[in-house]
């Protein structure tokens, strides 16, 4: 239980600092937990969108933008509706990952951000 809240308590102290980074009114949080609630990537992981007023008529219409992102990298597993798979999901495994060189300067830029809580990993 102590990671789900720990999951969660990460989750609220980055949404604010990304809110604050794209000047953001609100945020969505997200999980889709299976395959019919449109989870695209087998393991657990929390959707962090930063929202500005007016961005969808219709606030739900952000899932179907998710799914249309998730199509462009070839991972939605979406249904037609014969409920049949428009894309099969691509494990992990064979992801194309981001490069490391990617991954750390996001790392960086975010990083001034979170040092007061550098401790926590010690």
């Amino acid at each position: 239980m102590d990671e789900v809240s720990d999951m969660f308590q990460s989750a609220q102290i980055i949404a604010k600092q990304l809110e604050k980074v794209h000047n953001a009114d609100s945020m969505t949080i997200t999980i889709q937990d299976g395959e019919a609630a449109g989870q695209s990537v087998p393991h657990v992981h929390i959707h962090l969108i930063p929202r500005h007023r007016g961005d969808w008529m219709n606030n739900d219409d952000i899932y179907q933008e998710i799914d249309l992102k998730e199509a462009e990298l070839g991972t939605v597993i979406s249904k037609d509706s014969e409920h049949k798979p428009l894309k099969k999901i691509v494990p992990d495994s064979l992801r194309v990952a981001r490069t490391f060189e990617e991954m750390g300067k996001e790392a960086e830029s975010l990083r001034p951000l979170f040092r007061q809580y550098e401790d926590i990993w010690k």
